[in-house]
């Protein structure tokens, strides 16, 4: 017929005029797809097996059109267990087409297969089925039990007819799939038998409990698998209807149509990827009620293609998907030990080329390769992007298909056959139906709502709002202005961890009691998700050696954590002084002998502030004051040429001027430190902590001119630490890291560049591994797993 060039390039070459429906319909997809594009995500793992206590690492790619997509802000990354319950969930912002970050395995975290999940609010609005999932194994203190070997059973086998159709009186290609009660699949063989029990034909899986058998069904008969005494129906024949055969043949794709019935005469055809219209062409019926053509697929982009045939009422008859690999997507990359020293903590200095002109972010990570559950990572960069993001429903081992191995394009088409397409209808492009999005970008945080003044319900309206938000990480000041609703919204934000967002009328002495109802939350807000059920293997994490090991690793980090493994609960009286502390305060604000703390819970504070109610309470203390807004400084112990205290509210790093607008009726306590270790310069000035009212401390707190609100901003986003061994350390310790180097963030940009990678060994990796990847700003992609050892 003809060849077709990449969608990306906007062009489509069209033999022979399709039917008007059939313009319609490809102008209504494109048209919908402008305004709904496909969007996906990928998450690198440093590795996929780790003990209870350790740090799972990952860095996100994302994907829309073959190319790298800026058009997500916010990255939602959940663990799972097997029962889809919610074990640590993180967010994280999005920067261009790229994230990264972290979990914090707890130590008591049992042993078991844990569930993966990474989506993007625009990700939600296609069928969650085509989310981001695999399954990462963690071993804790607790062993499972190892499952006796069984001969698999075959707990469903379902059959597909090619194109979808079953026709009586035709030649039928049916392909079928066979799973296990974990829904893994299972080789299966049987025979196919009609309704008075005769056999028609035998059949027997090639790949994975998969495979594909010819059956021509005569009219009102039914058919069904015989399996070890087990039946299994297949679909009912109809006696009109279009049976399609789609072969790969070279570099092009075959198809063969035969059809009954002047409904199912096939006058065009369609194909489409991503959303994006490649191929469209009339088609023109031959002697015998059939149609065949080449459809040439080297100019095509790689991936999923649905070919669908219509009638000339644009009615859908056949429909298939293929896959398409014409490995234009692979970056070329080289790997070099440049030099190679397993000794214990010695240097290591490896190197990837990149021998064309790129610009990319890529991630690299090195593990010890005798801690990996399999050889290969089951999934990749590759399997995501362009094969299980497209289809719903589990793919074994999807990595296999990208391979070398001369049986992976036609295992391929076993799993084009068996998984259906759910993204749209065709019966709703014709219709002008397609659903609008539902769910779009936040655009990082937003924060909204409406203020009203407190007492009378009347909006705070067209008035200056001054906002405060104070993390970890720094503080900033805003004001916004509010609508004749006393309405307001600021977007675009980005803090980390625990905020207090401080929202207060500016007047001065005439400002206003304030109460604040915010919008939904646009960033910790939870969405309608089914459950993630991937199929479980039950052997999984029990054999072979693996296990053993890591049992031991996790005993030598729990010994050199000193971690209990035993609970031990120590009974005492405390006073009410101290059953605060411990509720309100942590780490190291909960220690210091010579600090001072005074509750305030249940004390009558006159209508000032903080500063002006702590002035004379606390010996050595001097506060000084000036400006319209407070401009506060205070000063702990000090003469001379004196510099001022640090001050936290909530343990967050605050301005004096912010906690000078909390009412002092809302602060539950006051700790006062002559030094603090937690400080920067170890808070030689001295440290003032404040501490906001909760739960039963709030009840009868006051109508004030400010409110505080908790937000949890964006998950923090740690740096890898990777120990340097060029000097001996400090204190003597054993280096047992299973994770020696990740590094998530390396941008390249030029002619044959080379990535270095450098890192020092632990005290007993004998094996590296290494896995390289990334993305081109072209949509190229590298995918490199390397195993280094003496000898290779």
């Amino acid at each position: 017929m003809t060849r077709f060039l990449k969608p990306a390039a906007a062009l489509l070459i069209i033999l022979g005029a399709a039917p008007a429906s059939g313009q319609d319909l490809t102008t209504r997809l494109e048209t919908w797809n402008e305004k709904n594009p496909i969007e996906k995500a990928y998450l690198h793992l440093d590795r996929e097996t780790y003990f209870s206590g350790q740090t799972i690492w990952f860095k996100a790619y994302f994907m829309s059109g073959f190319l790298p997509s800026a058009a997500n802000s916010t990255l939602f990354v959940e663990l799972l267990n097997n029962q889809s319950a919610l074990v640590i969930k993180k967010i994280v912002p999005v920067f261009g087409a790229l994230s990264y970050g972290q979990f914090d395995l707890p130590d008591s975290l049992p042993t078991g297969s844990y569930q993966l999940r990474a989506y993007t609010p625009l990700m939600l609005n296609f069928d969650k089925a085509y989310l981001f999932s695999q399954r990462v194994m963690v071993y804790g203190r607790n062993k499972l039990r190892a499952t006796p070997p069984s001969v698999a059973a075959v707990a469903s086998l379902r059959f597909f007819p090619e194109g979808g159709n079953l026709v009586s009186g035709l030649p039928n290609n049916i392909a079928f799939r066979a799973t296990d009660p974990n829904g893994l699949p299972v080789s299966v063989s049987g025979e196919i038998r009609d309704e008075t029990d005769k056999v028609i034909t035998t059949f027997t899986s090639s790949h994975d409990g998969m495979g594909q058998l010819i059956l021509t069904p005569s009219a009102g008969r039914q058919y069904h698998a015989s399996v070890k005494e087990r039946s299994f129906e297949l679909p009912q024949s109809s006696t009109e209807g279009l049976v399609l055969r789609l072969t790969n043949n070279n570099n092009a794709k075959a198809f063969t149509l035969d059809y009954r019935g002047s409904r199912h005469i096939p006058a065009y055809m369609v194909g489409q990827m991503q959303h994006h219209i490649v191929l469209k062409q009339a088609l023109t019926p031959s002697a015998g009620n059939r149609v065949s053509g080449i459809i040439q697929t080297t100019d095509l982009p790689s991936g999923v293609l649905q070919v669908t045939f219509f009638n000339k009422d644009g009615m859908p008859l056949a429909e298939r998907l293929t896959f398409i690999n014409n490995k234009e997507y692979i970056l070329p990359a080289t790997f070099k030990a440049d030099t190679l020293n397993n000794g214990a903590r010695k240097k290591n200095h490896f190197s990837i080329g990149l021998p064309d002109s790129i610009t990319g972010n890529f991630s690299v990570s090195v593990t010890d390769a005798d801690y990996e559950a399999v050889p290969y990572r089951p999934q990749n960069i590759y399997s995501t992007f362009l094969l299980t993001s497209d289809i719903p429903g589990y793919v074994h081992e999807p990595r296999y298909y990208f391979s070398n191995t001369p049986t992976a394009a036609a295992a391929v088409e076993l799993v084009m056959l068996t998984n259906g397409w759910r993204r749209f209808k065709w019966t709703d492009v014709a219709a002008n139906t397609l659903p609008p999005p539902l769910h779009r970008d936040p655009g990082f945080i937003s924060l909204s709502g409406k203020a009203t003044i407190t007492g009378s319900g009347r909006s705070f309206a067209d008035r200056d709002l001054l906002v405060w938000v104070a993390t970890d990480s720094g503080r900033s000041l805003q004001m916004v202005k509010t609508d004749p609703e006393g309405r307001f919204k600021m977007d675009s934000m980005i803090f980390f961890n625990k905020a207090k967002v401080l929202f207060s009328d500016v007047m001065g002495k005439k400002n206003k009691f304030l109460t604040i109802k915010l919008n939904t939350d646009s960033l910790t807000r939870s969405y309608a998700l089914p459950p993630l059920q991937l199929p479980l293997n039950p052997k999984a994490g029990t054999s072979g050696t693996l296990p053993a090991k890591m049992s031991t690793a996790y005993f030598d980090y729990a010994r050199g954590e000193g971690l209990m493994l035993d609970s031990v609960v120590v009974q005492g009286t405390k006073t009410r002084l101290q059953k605060l502390e411990e509720r309100y305060m942590s780490g190291l604000f909960a220690g210091g002998i010579n600090a001072r703390t005074l509750d305030l819970t249940r004390e009558f504070i006159p209508n000032m502030n903080i500063f002006d109610y702590l002035q004379g309470r606390i010996p050595s203390l001097t506060i000084e004051r000036g400006g319209r807004f407070g401009n506060y400084r205070l000063f702990y112990r000090q003469s001379g040429a004196r510099q001022p205290m640090q001050l936290y509210l909530d343990e967050v790093p605050a301005d004096a001027d912010m906690i000078a607008s909390i009412p002092s009726t809302d602060i539950a306590l006051v700790k006062v430190f002559p030094n603090f270790i937690g400080a920067a310069g170890g808070g030689a000035n001295g440290v003032l902590a404040v501490y906001t009212k909760r739960g039963d401390e709030l009840n009868n707190a006051m109508e004030s001119s400010a409110t505080i609100v908790d937000y949890e901003g964006y998950s923090i986003m740690k740096e890898f630490y990777a120990p340097d061994y060029s000097t001996p350390a400090a204190n003597p310790y054993n280096d047992y890291r299973l994770t020696l180097d990740w590094k998530p963030e390396i941008f390249v940009s030029g002619n044959a560049q080379r990535i270095p990678i450098i890192f020092y060994n632990n005290d007993r990796t004998k094996r590296f591994k290494v896995v390289a990847e990334g993305i081109t700003s072209t949509g190229k992609l590298l995918m490199l797993e390397q195993y280094v050892e003496r000898g290779n």
